[in-house]
């Protein structure tokens, strides 16, 4: 006896499956286990048997696996800021980009969800149902693997409250962050997507510290001005530029080399000085 197919399709995943037939309804994808439906309206067109469609796979309201060409807010493993559009006996319903609301039962939240507001959730395959729900306490879903970003790593996150030093966000889906207030540049709004860098990995507590300029730049506004300062001494010409000894330029300035060079740089794209080797002008 052949052992059965493993099933090819991933639920609650974006992913590309080849058309096995077209029928007046649509077109049946394969699934492996099961070939999958997907509806007419999704249909691209001049799709034939054998071309590959790329798909989010869920199950509709009679419990049917589905495809869909339209893309979710978000997909399964990921984290979400998304409106509350209806609460019944069983849950709430939060509006998810395609022809079908996220259900988020009241056992996964962390206060009960209001029509009309918006929450922060983590979509995941109930083991019970198979089904995709989504998930308000968010401390089950986070931090369950380690942190393996490097100081300097540029990340995406979702700002999800304010803190006393910053803002607590969600990195990659995955980790807790704290970005700190001196690096802001605004206020920040629940259920922004920011991009942000790794500066500091915490092992205490295993959480990520978080600034929206890159390791080693934060000094720079304020050596920028103490450069601009010191061309102003010099009569706007220093004898040092980025090619010059470390030493030399520690003299001089009392700065690294490495700091030294980014503040040149911040300076020459605002248009304040002109470079050379050795040597740099105030404009």
């Amino acid at each position: 006896m052949q052992p059965a197919p493993l099933s090819t399709y991933q639920l609650g995943r974006i992913q590309s499956l080849p058309i096995l037939r077209l029928v007046s309804i649509g077109a049946y994808l394969d699934g492996g286990i099961q070939d999958i439906l997907l509806p007419l309206r999704y249909l691209p067109e001049g799709a034939k048997e054998g071309d590959s469609v790329s798909v989010f796979v869920y199950h509709d309201n009679e419990g049917r696996l589905i495809a869909t060409t339209l893309t979710p807010l978000a997909q399964v493993g990921e984290v979400a800021y998304l409106r509350c559009s209806s609460v019944t006996e069983a849950g709430a319903f939060l509006e998810w980009g395609i022809h079908k609301d996220l259900f988020v039962p009241f056992r996964e939240q962390s206060t009960k969800m209001q029509e009309g507001y918006s929450y922060i959730v983590y979509l995941y395959i109930d083991a019970l149902s198979g089904k995709i729900v989504g998930s308000a306490r968010l401390a089950k879903h986070l931090d369950n693997t380690p942190v393996d970003y490097t100081p300097g790593s540029k990340v995406a996150c979702i700002v999800t409250e304010q803190h006393e030093r910053g803002y607590r966000c969600i990195i990659e889906h995955k980790h807790w962050g704290l970005l700190y207030n001196d690096t802001a540049p605004r206020m920040l709004q629940r259920g922004e997507r920011i991009e942000a860098y790794v500066i500091r990995l915490r092992e205490e507590d295993n959480k990520v510290d978080l600034s929206f300029v890159p390791v080693g730049y934060q000094k720079v506004d304020g050596e920028q001005a103490r450069l601009l300062s010191l061309l102003e001494q010099h009569h706007g010409h220093l004898p040092i530029g980025d090619k010059s000894p470390a030493e030399e330029v520690m003299r001089l300035t009392g700065m690294s080399k490495k700091t030294f060079k980014m503040v040149l740089g911040s300076l020459y794209k605002a248009g304040l000085v002109t470079l050379a080797p050795t040597e740099v002008c105030k404009k």
